[in-house]
């Protein structure tokens, strides 16, 4: 079986992901769905820690692009690890939307540890890249 451009793309984001070996970026999961009427489609990303200074989200014709840094607490006694999974440092992630999205009616909101970004479904997709605000939940 050969794979297409995009599945070894996915293979390949994969196989860097959490690698912290020569500054490689980890990779932000997500889900994504689609609720209401009209159409919205949902991403949600688990991003606890996140700097929300550091974060960029940007709508492509046809990707959602999401790139920033979570950064460990250096507040305490120093630290030395028995067990390590999460994630720090810089991250990046480029998802294929599948539909065209509305940009300028999209929002994206960031609370306990998740961005949750909502853009409305289009006819077509928007011409250029726009870049997205981050609200803080309360």
């Amino acid at each position: 079986m050969i794979a297409s451009g995009e599945e070894l793309d996915r293979l390949f984001s994969e196989l860097c992901a959490g690698s912290r070996a020569g500054g490689v970026a980890s990779r932000a999961r997500a889900d994504v769905y689609v609720i209401g009427d009209p159409p919205t489609l949902v991403v949600e990303f688990a991003l606890p820690g996140l700097n929300l200074d550091s974060l960029e989200i940007v709508l492509e014709p046809e990707a959602l692009v999401i790139q920033g840094e979570r950064r460990r607490s250096s507040a305490g006694p120093r630290r030395a690890y028995e067990h390590a999974e999460i994630d720090w440092g810089p991250f990046a992630r480029k998802l294929r939307l599948g539909r065209p999205v509305d940009p300028e009616s999209s929002s994206a909101e960031y609370g306990n540890g998740i961005l949750s970004l909502r853009m409305p479904l289009a006819a077509s997709p928007a011409p250029e890249r726009v870049l997205v605000t981050v609200h803080i939940a309360g």
